[in-house]
């Protein structure tokens, strides 16, 4: 059996006539494409096929009442292939047994895949949320209008889905506009070397935004011997990692260089943030880079800071050492190992009576650590540094 029709334009799976006479809903099982050909392959099977995974039916750390199991191993499917020569579509498989009772003609409106908020009824649903109703005001007028929720085609959560989902929608682009509407006027009222830089998405929204200020270039500047950032701040509403480029003045003062939010902590994400600093400084590079330890960041920087040398922040460094170690005794003698100068060899003394006196020898945190200690220890680091304590940088000296 062929269709004439194309890829794009094969609505076989959206026709719910078929379903809707025998009463089953269907799920997209498999989609195949590449490059070249597209999509080449795709596979509808009943909504009741396979089998629900063990570790869903009885985790240990479960908190909420597992959902009604619905999968029983259904073979009915449709599978098609796409033809080498045109665009024409052939049945591979079709197989109409279900080894389930079928959904009867007065509930067909409430499968997943009968269930659908068309554009004007979301169109409706806006326009109600403009005029100040309530969700389920909405949904219970709608209900109204259709003559029933039978006739409504789409169930109370799916409208809740819906607003909420036009919600976030609008409050990205509304946002998005206004913090770049904001820097625009800045650089044309107050601060015109105010530097910004944004990049967008392939449906073009912001995912990256990069703004430095006058008083911040100034202050790099003049104190780039060391830059200190991390990703940890995700305190804003769409829980975007914040990015903060902050180092120390001659007062041993915090200042800061930069904001950024990011989409992501991706090496791509910090590829680009770290380029765009650059950019904005003119080229000019730190002699020294303090993270968080995170594996990203870190290659990030090695493709980013050809000629800066990279060290661990000390603050993160204690915190996770009381977090997988959970001793106070242990954080406090790790603290005097990352901060204090021993020569060499006392520091390597030192470092294994700590793992004999809290049986250490196969942990893989203090294994992964000590794998790092030319990054943090103050015994290794032979030249100025900072250390993070607080969330404070303050100078820790130099290392003879």
């Amino acid at each position: 059996m062929l269709w004439e029709k194309s890829c794009r334009s094969w609505k076989c799976g959206n026709d719910t006539t078929y379903l809707r006479s025998v009463g089953f809903g269907i799920r997209i099982h498999t989609t195949s494409s590449n490059e070249s050909r597209g999509v080449w392959r795709r596979e509808w099977v009943c909504a009741r096929q396979g089998f629900r995974r063990e570790n869903f039916l009885s985790p240990a750390d479960r908190k909420r009442r597992p959902r009604d199991c619905t999968r029983c191993g259904c073979i009915a499917c449709l599978h098609v292939l796409k033809s080498m020569s045109d665009t024409s579509w052939k049945v591979q498989r079709f197989d109409t047994n279900h080894n389930h009772v079928l959904v009867a003609q007065e509930h067909l409106q409430f499968l997943r895949s009968n269930r659908k908020v068309t554009s004007s009824q979301a169109s409706q649903i806006r326009t109600y949320k403009y005029a100040g109703l309530r969700t389920c005001d909405i949904v219970n007028l709608m209900v109204q209008q259709a003559g029933g929720f039978e006739r409504l085609g789409f169930t109370r959560k799916d409208a809740y889905n819906k607003a909420a989902a036009m919600h976030r929608a609008e409050t990205v682009e509304t946002d998005s506009e206004g913090l770049l509407g904001y820097l625009a006027s800045k650089i044309d009222s107050t601060d015109p070397t105010l530097y910004a830089k944004y990049a967008i998405d392939e449906e073009d929204r912001l995912c990256h935004i990069f703004w430095s200020d006058s008083g911040c270039q100034r202050d790099y500047m003049c104190f780039s011997d060391v830059l200190a950032f991390d990703t940890t701040y995700r305190s804003n509403a769409f829980n975007k990692p914040l990015v903060m480029f902050v180092g120390v003045n001659n007062h041993f003062r915090t200042c800061v260089f930069g904001f950024a939010l990011l989409l992501n902590e991706k090496i791509k994400s910090y590829k680009w943030v770290l380029e765009t600093f650059l950019d904005c400084m003119h080229q000019r590079q730190p002699a020294v880079v303090v993270t968080d330890g995170d594996a990203a960041m870190k290659a990030a920087i090695i493709l980013c800071f050809l000629d800066s040398t990279h060290r661990l922040c000390g603050w993160h460094l204690s915190t996770n050492a009381t977090s997988n170690i959970k001793s106070p005794d242990f954080t406090k003698a790790f603290q005097k190992l990352l901060y204090s100068h021993y020569n060499v060899p006392q520091w390597y003394e030192r470092w294994d009576a700590l793992l004999d006196k809290f049986e250490l020898h196969d942990n893989a945190w203090a294994a992964t650590t000590y794998e790092q200690r030319l990054h943090w220890a103050e015994t290794f680091i032979m030249m100025a540094g900072i250390a993070l304590s607080n969330g404070q940088p303050f100078p820790i000296g130099f290392s003879n």
